[in-house]
Order: structure tokens, then sequence, then C-alpha cells
């Protein structure tokens, strides 16, 4: 009994994870081809990630011998993360089911962070040390943000389980709490996946790239692991984002591609902030959550 209890869990999970990871390079690739498009260029195709990752796998893995076994590591740590916040979280194929609570979300993927700050260390190098401080610097600042985001839907519901914070359109439709967790939760997705204005993910320029700076020296199938690991990363927060914090009864899918859309049009309309400016901007997403627990 335990045991098909367990698989009925886990079944949904799995398919749910393996459905995120084929189709995280294809939201990437929209992200892309709406900036080109709003910039009036014409761009790479929305495919353009498939085939990315496909030849970064082809390429061998160059390894220097003053790394050590956490700059292999890591890769493979942070794709497992960001697969295994696609098992927990709601809004496809799992979302009547309790798997995952929302605490031990946020803490996998700070683990795999954690892991690709130890890299970006052990690489000593200094663009590496670098892009690792920066990245702490932000964690600090956004996994509070991210807990509070957590804690409002638990005082809500009443249950720090993702699957029971699904929003309910008829108690919470466009209320000024729904509204303002709303927005808040999208300024820290920009943040936690290390989207303009925090970071910009297309940059080399070392006075400015955060996460970029972790995977300088990486190449072939690991290069690869850290790219599809922040696509799905990207893709678990938009499901998340369509299924806890934004009131339209509509289709998942439809509210992944609004999110989508409207994360390449944040990305063309803004430059990157400075660094020191991160604290003012998530402390606005704080503000905004504070603000929904009193209204509510």
């Amino acid at each position: 009994m335990l045991q098909n209890s367990v698989a009925g869990l886990l079944v949904p999970g799995i398919l749910q994870a393996l459905c995120l990871v084929l189709f995280a390079p294809l939201v990437a690739g929209i992200i892309n081809k709406t900036k080109a498009v709003l910039q009036k260029r014409q761009g790479a195709s929305i495919l353009q990630e498939y085939f990315d990752l496909y030849k970064w796998w082809k390429k061998p893995v160059i390894l220097t011998k003053y790394t050590g076994w956490i700059f292999v590591a890591a890769p493979v740590v942070y794709l497992t993360t960001s697969i295994i916040a696609a098992m927990m979280v709601p809004g496809l194929l799992t979302g009547s089911f309790s798997f995952g609570d929302a605490f031990v979300f946020v803490y996998v993927l700070a683990l795999g962070r954690f892991f690709m700050t130890l890299s970006s260390m052990d690489a000593a190098t200094a663009f590496g040390g670098m892009g690792g401080s920066r990245e702490i610097y932000i964690s600090v600042l956004v996994e509070p943000a991210v807990m509070l985001a957590v804690l409002v839907n638990a005082t809500r519901y009443g249950s720090t389980t993702l699957s029971q914070m699904v929003i309910q359109y008829d108690q919470f439709f466009f209320t000024v709490p729904a509204v303002l967790s709303c927005a808040a939760f999208f300024l820290i997705m920009l943040a936690e996946n290390s989207r303009l204005p925090v970071d910009n993910p297309d940059t080399h320029l070392e006075l400015t790239m955060i996460h970029e700076c972790m995977t300088l020296e990486y190449s072939g199938r690991l290069l690869a692991f850290i790219h599809l690991g922040s696509m799905i990363k990207l893709l678990v927060f938009l499901v998340m984002f369509g299924a806890l914090y934004l009131p339209l009864p509509i289709p998942m899918a439809l509210k992944v591609l609004a999110g989508t859309l409207i994360i390449g049009l944040v990305e063309t309309l803004n430059n990157k902030m400075r660094l020191f400016k991160v604290r003012v901007y998530l402390s606005a997403a704080v503000i905004l959550l504070a603000v929904a627990v009193i209204a509510q």
C-alpha cells in the first residue's frame, strides 16, 4: 500500500520533470526571439537553444590540473537540483497531490547555487571568484524575499505544501493581496534566475556579469549541464508564478507563454542595474509582499 502511494506521488512528478526538461530550451528561445523582434532584429530561431545544447554536448570537456572534484560535480548537482524542483512544482501533472514542501523547494535550489559558487572558487580564477562573491551577495538578498513570498501563500492557505498553495480564483481573483504578491514574485523571479535588470545572461563583460563569471571555465557537457539547469530553473519559476501567483483563470501553457513574453519585454526596456542597487530592487519586492500580508 505504501509503495503504491509513493509510486503514485513520484510517477507524475517524474513525468512533469521530463516535460519541463523538454520544453525549457524552447522557453529560453522564445524569450530571445521576443527580444529580437522588439529590437527590430531577425534573431535566432526559437529552437536555437536545442542546437546550442547539442553543440556543447559534442565538444570535449577540458579540465586543468588545478581543479578538484567540486568543479566537475557542481554542474551535475546544479542540473539535478533543477530537475528535482521541476518534480516538486505544482500546476501541470502534479497539481492534485501533495509532493514537496515550499521550504524544501527553496533550499533544493539553494543547494545548486551553493555548489556553483564553490566551483567558481575552485577554478581559482579572478573572474570566477568575482562571480561567486556577487552570486552570494545577491542570494543573501533573494532568498529572504523568496521565503517571504512563500509565507504569503502559507498564511493565505494554511499550508506550506506547494500543491496546497495553488491560487483559488473564487477567493483571490484580482484582489489587492493577489496582485501585489504577483508583482513581487515576478520581480523576485527575475533576480533568482539572473535576468535583467539584476543580471544580463547575454553579456561577457567582466565588470557586469555575475552568473556568467562562474561558467567561463566550463566546456563541453559540463557547460551544457549548467545552461540546461538554468533553463529548467527559469521554466520552473514560470510555472510556479502561473500556478501560485498569477490571478488569471487561463490554462497553464498560456500563463507560461505570457510570463515568457513579459520577461522578453522587460529585458528589452531595461538595462542592467548597478550591483549595489539590487538591494533597493529586492526591497521593493519585499515591501509589496509585506503590504500583501497586511491587506489579506
